[in-house]
């Protein structure tokens, strides 16, 4: 049970998906152990009232068969099975650095979710002809179902979208009515129809990947760098920066940045001078504005309990700037004056929205991982930022995203494993009352690292949460596997036989528990590990962790952690006061 003390203490997402799996496990140790302790003997004692007929499985004498003599051959050379084990421990420690590293695997839905960003300041009326076409380039794919689209913010308010903003659902039909191999070509199909589209960009996703995105980072977007500062003509020119970058690195998709400048703006700059010469108030200049544009309040109108705003607004045909300028004000004297005499009309681009977090002002730069690991990703990305992008005084970026929570949920494992370790070897020494037999015990971590990480690597998978907790799986096997071969020697031993009839002994004895358990464990886990179903990308990498790590920990538990207690024998004897007198 102290083995998945670090599953627990998962948070958020990966909290959600492995916490559940660790409470079982323990509740059924828990279990198991009482059934054991009360039950099982209980029936034993009626169901077994004649001495069992001892039988054993031709497998398991196939495999005994070669066991006895290799066992033998390793008890008498210890140094060449520790030295090649030791190797095998350096070779995956070096194929580790070569796996992809990455948070979560991606959860196939079985659907797609589509962003599609329009210029900023567009109408609702401009962008739904373009809508219409986008849902229109969706449904010629064979592999469409149906297109659902949003313009703007949805009538339940749970976004801020703007009318520069559209999202597609698209639903997909079963993939046995594919014409294309997988979701990633498919998309890049559908990339390639809406390039067609003028001055939109887009972002790929699934309905629930995208809201947990969301909900993670407060960014619509796999990953994401965040910059704060005060001026966001500063930021939005450094996120500029920071993108082209970024669109260099290989692997970065649908890349894209919070668009704060850039929203039309009409100003009006009154000439107070002018309007001083005339001996017109500006107030009186900005109400006529104001009548012209969206009409002045003048009055309040009562219609039972409800109230209604009268507002009175200036006529005009044709377009409104010119309409505006045609504009004229009164002066004291009665004359009309042209607006054009008074003020200055300039278009400009202006602030779209300000963006703020924690009370600071923030940009997010974000954007998606395509055929390739998310950890070699966010490196290069890293090293390439750092290096031609410089800040000014008073500005930070934070890299957020998946990447912030793989790295958050690695910095507690790094903490919580090594302490429940060095927990498991004090049990083992309060257990043995031997140091010697705890770390022996022990040595079985690393037996489980190597194939673990083989699997990973020969299977083609990343190193993640879910492989981590496979890791943490396996190293409660490996250890019970070490406690019950290590009590069945020093057992043999208070039966009076020497330390290589004990070894040799125990071996024989606990050859096939250790086996079968280990065979049934790896045929439990192959259809997780080779499933390709929906959902199925969370087991693989566990499943195949655990598969590899039982293989190496139950080959190297019968060969290679007796030939370390002969080893280790060998120097206490050599060492003790009668072998010395």
């Amino acid at each position: 049970m102290t083995v998945y003390v670090p599953i627990l203490t998962f948070q958020r997402i990966e909290g959600k998906l492995f916490r559940p799996m660790a409470v079982t496990i323990s509740l059924a140790v828990v279990g198991s152990l009482v059934l054991t302790l009360t039950l099982i003997p209980v029936l034993s004692s009626f169901l077994f009232r004649r001495p069992p007929s001892e039988r054993e499985s031709p497998l398991l004498r196939w495999l005994r068969r070669p066991y006895l003599p290799a066992l033998g051959w390793c008890l008498r050379r210890p140094y060449v099975p520790v030295i090649v084990t030791a190797g095998c421990f350096g070779l995956a420690m070096l194929t580790f650095t070569l796996l992809g590293k990455e948070f979560l695997p991606e959860l196939d839905e079985g659907d797609l979710w589509v962003r599609v960003k329009f210029p900023i300041g567009i109408s609702l009326e401009a962008a739904r002809p373009y809508v219409h076409e986008i849902r229109e380039r969706l449904l010629r794919f064979p592999e469409v179902r149906v297109v659902v689209s949003q313009l703007g913010a949805p009538d339940d308010g749970t976004d801020i979208n703007g009318p520069d903003t559209a999202e597609f659902y698209v639903g997909l039909k079963p993939r046995d009515e594919w014409r294309i191999k997988d979701k990633d070509t498919l998309i890049e199909q559908m990339t390639g129809a809406l390039d067609g589209v003028p001055g939109i960009s887009t972002n790929f996703s699934q309905p629930i990947k995208d809201n947990v995105d969301e909900a993670l980072a407060g960014v619509k977007g796999e990953l994401a760098i965040k910059l704060y500062g005060p001026d966001l003509f500063v930021l939005e020119a450094k996120a500029r920066e920071i993108a082209g970058v970024l669109a260099g690195v290989r692997g970065v998709v649908d890349l894209d940045y919070d668009h704060l400048v850039g929203q039309p703006q009409l100003q009006i700059i009154v000439d107070r001078k002018a309007a001083a010469r005339y001996g017109i108030l500006v107030q009186d200049i900005e109400d006529a504005i104001e009548a012209a544009t969206r009409g002045r309040t003048v009055a309040e109108i009562f219609e039972g309990e409800r109230r209604f705003s009268l507002a009175v607004k200036l006529a005009h045909e044709g377009d409104d700037l010119e309409a505006l300028k045609t504009l004229t004000v009164s002066a004291p004297g009665g004359e009309r004056i042209p607006v054009t005499q008074l003020a200055e009309f300039v278009k400009k681009e202006g602030l779209a929205q300000i963006m703020r977090e924690g009370n600071v002002r923030r940009i997010a730069i974000k954007w998606s991982v395509r055929e390739r690991d998310m950890g070699s990703l966010v490196a290069e990305a890293m090293q390439k930022v750092e290096a031609r992008v410089k800040l000014p005084p008073a500005y930070q970026m934070v890299w957020s995203g998946r990447f912030e929570d793989q790295q958050r949920a690695l910095a507690r494992l790094y903490v919580v494993v090594p302490l429940v370790i060095f927990i498991i070897f004090v049990l083992l020494f309060g257990a043995f009352q031997s140091i010697r037999d705890a770390l022996l015990i022990m040595v079985n971590l690393p037996f489980a690292l190597i194939g673990g990480t083989l699997a990973l690597y020969l299977w083609g998978t990343s190193f993640n949460i879910s492989a981590a907790v496979g890791y943490i799986a396996v190293f409660g096997v490996s250890v019970l596997n070490g406690v019950v071969l290590v009590s069945s020697i020093r057992q043999a031993r208070l039966d009076g036989l020497a330390m290589p009839d004990a070894i040799r002994r125990g071996c024989e004895i606990r050859f096939r528990p250790i086996i079968v358990s280990g065979i049934v464990a790896v045929i439990g886990f192959l259809p997780a590990a080779l499933s390709h179903g929906i959902g199925s990308e969370i087991q693989q990498p566990l499943a195949r962790v655990v598969i590899g790590g039982l293989i190496s920990s139950t080959v190297l538990t019968l060969f290679v952690l007796p030939a370390l207690y002969a080893m280790m024998s060998r120097r206490s004897d050599h060492s003790s006061p009668e072998a010395t007198a």
